[in-house]
């Protein structure tokens, strides 16, 4: 987490690092904690302002899933096992949390359908191109 002029106030980051379980303060100390307060601190950076109440929920449940995609690519780099399918999902929720932060762009449409822009190159090439088998040849009789 980057420390600047602009950070945000320690207000905004007891907002998102106050964790409160079924009525009890988890221990901020923790190597888990820690690395959790890092990826929620960048977030919040990236934010740039301070966050709703709303916000500072899609930020603690970004870290949570980021610390979980991190945990597992660690195990990956060990060369332990982990669940593959868990760690595709974790991915995919943490890209969906973070278009609705506005943190990252929506997938879109690449196919020839949804592009917008023309290839002039391409389309010189396919209006100049017509097959000779398409053209009408003459018969010739054997005889001839």
């Amino acid at each position: 987490m980057q420390m600047n002029d602009n950070a945000l106030d320690t207000a905004d980051l007891a907002a998102v690092f106050s964790l409160e379980i079924a009525g009890r303060k988890v221990d901020g100390r923790t190597l888990a904690a820690r690395a959790f307060k890092v990826i929620a601190g960048d977030l919040m950076d990236q934010l740039a302002r301070s966050p709703k109440a709303s916000e500072a929920v899609m930020i603690r449940q970004a870290a949570t899933l980021s610390f979980l995609c991190d945990r597992d690519t660690a195990r990956l780099m060990a060369g332990e096992t982990f669940d593959e399918e868990n760690y595709r999902r974790n991915a995919q929720a943490l890209g969906a949390v973070l278009i609705k932060l506005g943190m990252a762009a929506k997938s879109r449409d690449v196919t020839k359908g949804g592009s917008k822009a023309t290839d002039p190159f391409a389309d010189a090439i396919n209006g100049s191109w017509t097959s000779s088998a398409y053209r009408k040849q003459p018969v010739r009789s054997v005889d001839s």
